[in-house]
């Protein structure tokens, strides 16, 4: 099963002093070639690392960043052309039902729609209206 990891997975695993014994260990449970990133979810890290509050954070931030960056180089998924169909039909299907969810969210899910991906994520309420298939770490047993 390939796991597109939402950023909440991404930031808990890098920015955390001591992250979710769950998700770590859901995440050691998962091949390494298995893990892929949406470029959305690069994106939503370095407007975090832009915004940090104090120099020093920012500085932890952009460390974090660089080292997914380095991690998931050839695993970082572009929005191409089926990715972005999905996302039309998903916006579509969702304006239709009068609800939404936040476009970055919406981008990452019709990711994981496009590729048959299942999304790794913290938000599975609005996750889970897109029709994605959806897990979440932080509620799987650690050990």
């Amino acid at each position: 099963m390939i796991h597109l990891l939402d950023t909440n997975v991404v930031a808990e695993l890098t920015t955390r002093a001591k992250p979710d014994p769950r998700v770590l260990a859901w995440f050691r449970s998962t091949a390494r070639p298995n893990r892929i990133l949406s470029v959305i979810t690069v994106a939503e890290i370095e407007a975090g690392v832009a915004v940090a509050p104090d120099p020093v954070r920012q500085a932890r931030y952009a460390r974090a960043l660089d080292a997914v960056r380095h991690e998931y180089g050839d695993r970082i998924a572009p929005i191409g052309e089926r990715e972005a169909a999905a996302y039309l039909t998903l916006h579509k299907t969702l304006k239709v039902a009068g609800t939404s969810i936040d476009p970055p969210d919406a981008l990452i899910a019709a990711t994981a729609l496009a590729n048959g991906w299942t999304v790794a994520t913290r938000n599975v309420k609005h996750m889970a209206r897109t029709g994605a298939l959806v897990i979440n770490p932080w509620e799987q047993r650690a050990g």
